[in-house]
């Protein structure tokens, strides 16, 4: 039985019909040069042999009674190989866009929650040949960095595959088990709770020194207007993805002097701004983001769930130019980083007390943002590098996507990940306020033409004209 940490809960428990917590991600595969058919068959049988040996994908979750704690996961043993995989063909030709389709009905439909939290799907009828697998994958049992790690597990390519016997399932706790263990969860936390208030206020401390020392501020909640990209969140998803050269976007970050997340912010700023100003909906305010960032350790590779914090900064949707939004994103973003650098850990401690920081904190959050009629965010923007070049039976993993969830008013989620010599962008948001999505992707590669002429950079691939 393994408690879920406080950003695992919220993954969990902020679920509803309408608010979907997974992730999603694809590997594109040539399955040209594998050694067996690559069939629903097959990939059953590599589920029940290699997938049920990663611990995340044999988790069930199982509810603390009346939630007086966090949940619990409890090991479901063998996996259930004919719920988990299943197989889905793309009607003819089998375009990238039907193939986008597919993935946005798959990402409208809610994980059954009294089974191990995944669903693998296999995509037959692609262009060239190719196949893909779209793993839908419960956020509360892995983040970014763990996502990678789950690739590299499963492929072959990064060592050693996993072998042996299944285990065996545990027993669901008995209720009275699960309040014993709740009462002791708190005991501990309310140990530790005086600790935390310490650091709490010396944090404080040290960001209003920092601030008046003259430092950049950080980004605040609220601050952003709202836009079409703000209202509460649906059930129908779209989801298109926009892949371009990595090397594009490094020469980019070499010739302008920053990095490569920096211009991967202001991108998205850019690419938002365009589609904005194509709806009448030219911001008075800047635009903001949250922005996952990964704690976990090298020595926590192996271990999934949640490591993460959150930066908050500017798109820098203010500015038309992209170097001079560039310039506003690399301070914000070194605000962030050093507002960050006092306690690191010391937001995801926080969310450890579920009822003191998640419910009311969030229930605090909606009510304001009713008031004053902004979002406390407007999008969420990541950036993960991807894996190591991965295959399977032999077969080449030719790409790599990747797409997060989007909550309660954070309409629009924008998750880049790199992989062999490309960066793919996932575009996440809700059907019913960005049906038109595709605009979006076609902005960033607008917006990456306008950065590579700003910065003296020759662009590799065609420009894609704007209505």
């Amino acid at each position: 039985m393994r408690q879920l940490s406080g950003v695992d809960a919220y993954h969990a428990l902020a679920e509803s019909p309408r608010q979907h917590m997974h992730t999603i991600k694809i590997a594109v595969i040539d399955p040209g040069a594998a050694d067996r058919p690559i069939s629903l068959p097959t990939l059953r049988a590599w589920s029940a042999d290699r997938l049920v040996h990663i611990p995340a994908l044999r988790w069930r979750l199982v509810k603390i009674p009346l939630g007086l704690g966090r949940p619990v996961f409890v090991d479901g043993g063998p996996l259930d190989v004919d719920y988990h995989v299943v197989a889905e063909r793309l009607p003819p030709p089998g375009t990238p866009e039907q193939f986008d389709d597919l993935v946005s009905r798959i990402a409208s439909q809610q994980l059954d929650r009294a089974r191990p939290l995944w669903q693998l799907t296999l995509v037959e009828g692609m262009a060239q040949g190719q196949l893909g697998l779209v793993f839908k994958l419960h956020h509360s049992i892995m983040d970014g960095q763990a996502s990678v790690r789950f690739l590299e597990t499963a492929f072959d390519g990064a060592g050693a595959a996993p072998s042996g016997p299944a285990p065996a399932a545990e027993p669901i706790p008995s209720t009275a088990r699960l309040v014993r263990f709740a009462l002791a969860s708190h005991l501990r936390l309310a140990a530790a709770l005086p600790t935390v208030l310490r650091r709490t206020v010396a944090s404080v401390r040290d960001n209003e020194a920092r601030k008046k020392s003259g430092a950049a501020r950080v980004v605040n909640p609220l601050s952003g207007p709202r836009t079409r990209l703000n209202a509460p969140v649906t059930a129908e998803r779209i989801y298109v993805d926009v892949t371009i050269p990595l090397r594009e976007l490094r020469a980019i970050k070499d010739a302008a002097g920053a990095t490569l997340n920096d211009v991967f912010v202001a991108l998205c700023g850019g690419a938002i701004r365009r589609y904005l100003e194509e709806h009448g909906e030219v911001p008075d305010r800047c635009l903001n983001a949250t922005a996952p960032v990964s704690l976990r350790g090298e020595h926590e590779r192996d271990s999934f769930g949640n490591r993460t914090s959150y930066w908050y900064v500017s798109l820098g949707t203010d500015t038309p130019d992209p170097l001079e939004r560039l310039a506003k994103v690399q301070a914000s973003i070194g605000a962030a980083r050093a507002w960050a650098e006092g306690d690191v850990e010391l937001f995801a401690v926080w969310q450890d007390y579920y009822t003191l920081f998640g419910l009311l904190t969030l229930r605090t959050l909606t009510l304001i943002e009713r008031l004053t009629g902004r979002p406390a965010f407007n999008a969420i923007v990541s950036n993960v590098r991807g894996p190591q070049p991965l295959s399977l039976f032999g077969a080449p993993v030719v790409a790599i996507r990747s797409m997060g969830p989007v909550t309660r008013t954070l309409g629009l989620n924008m998750t880049g990940w790199s992989y062999r010599d490309d960066f793919s962008v996932g575009l996440h948001a809700c059907r019913d306020t960005s049906p038109d999505l595709r605009r979006l992707a076609e902005h960033v590669r607008a917006e990456l033409d306008a950065f590579a002429r700003a910065a003296g950079v020759t662009a590799s691939h065609p420009g894609v004209a704007t209505a």
